[in-house]
């Protein structure tokens, strides 16, 4: 970051000294797999028969796998992060939607939930996690002695993050979308394409607003939404013993171990927005968050379906 710019930045609530350490504790862990927890995931070929309806590899995503990020997205490229892909509309208005890239994901999550596991194990850590709330160390305690909970809390919180930043990309094409409508109307001087933000700027707000989400997380209200239906027949065929009545909500300690294990470990860029972006953006950003995330109202173009009907597993 320019030492000359503000910016908005997401951290987690923690002491800088326990997150280095955490940092450090993830890197001497790295590629570690507790079995126990791994046993917890389907197999390929069992979760492909069940959730067959919903795999989709589209031709492009091959070609865009491994290309460098542009230096701004648009109408001929698709969005690739480590995890998902996300095809904008403007790219392909049949094909759009986000695609959860299913062998990456379930890597990094049983490499991420076997490290929590062993995180759970040190004092200082729980304490740091949990904000010293006796309640919230309780709760974490309980996950450390439950491996199902431990796994089926964290796999929910995980893909809620993951979705929350894709959602965060297609509100992004949408406030596109609405000023260029404005700008055909003749109400701008200048004329403006898809998208409003160079792919640095947009990944770091995308990663912002998918933390941020995450920290407000509750079960009960997902549980409730449209978005739970679609990514529960997506994906709790992955998790072999998937219950809600096993879940817990710990969004106060896993979005602090997402954190480390993406950001300070540097998987993906940082969760940050210059502030004059900020700035400018946040209220019609806001806006299109509530109605998109909270209300699962869509306000794209009249022939584009649904975000939550767009949702789809890839094994690219």
């Amino acid at each position: 970051m320019s030492a000359q710019q503000a910016w908005i930045e997401y951290r987690p609530d923690i002491p800088e000294e326990v997150l280095h350490e955490l940092t450090d504790f993830f890197r001497e862990h790295k590629g570690f797999v507790n079995e126990d927890i791994k046993r917890f995931i389907s197999d390929t070929d069992s979760f492909m028969r069940k959730g067959s309806y919903f795999i989709v590899n589209l031709k492009e995503f091959s070609a865009w796998a491994n290309k460098e990020p542009p230096a701004r997205y648009s109408s001929k490229t698709i969005i690739v992060d480590r995890l998902t892909f996300y095809v904008p509309y403007h790219f392909d208005n049949e094909n759009h939607g986000i695609y959860f890239r299913a062998m990456k994901l379930l890597e990094d999550f049983v490499e991420i939930a076997s490290i929590f596991q062993e995180v759970l194990k040190t004092t200082k850590f729980i304490r740091a996690l949990s904000g010293g709330s006796e309640a919230l160390t309780l709760r974490l305690l309980g996950i450390r002695k439950n491996l199902k909970s431990l796994v089926n809390s964290l796999f929910i919180e995980f893909i809620v993050f993951l979705y929350a930043h894709s959602v965060a990309h297609r509100i992004l094409e949408d406030i596109s979308y609405s000023i260029e409508c404005i700008c055909k109307a003749g109400r701008f001087l200048y004329k403006m394409k898809y998208s409003i933000l160079n792919s640095k700027d947009e990944e770091g707000l995308c990663y912002y607003a998918a933390f941020n989400a995450l920290r407000r997380y509750m079960p009960g209200v997902l549980k409730r939404s449209k978005k739970a239906e679609r990514l529960s027949n997506i994906f709790f065929p992955i998790i072999s013993e998937f219950s809600w009545g096993s879940i817990v909500s710990i969004n106060f300690a896993s979005t602090a171990i997402l954190y480390v294990y993406y950001v300070l470990n540097k998987r993906i860029p940082s969760a940050s927005v210059r502030k004059d972006i900020y700035d400018r953006l946040s209220m019609l950003f806001n806006i299109f968050w509530k109605l998109y995330y909270t209300y699962e109202e869509d306000i794209g173009p009249p022939n584009v379906k649904p975000i939550t009907q767009r949702v789809f597993l890839t094994f690219i």
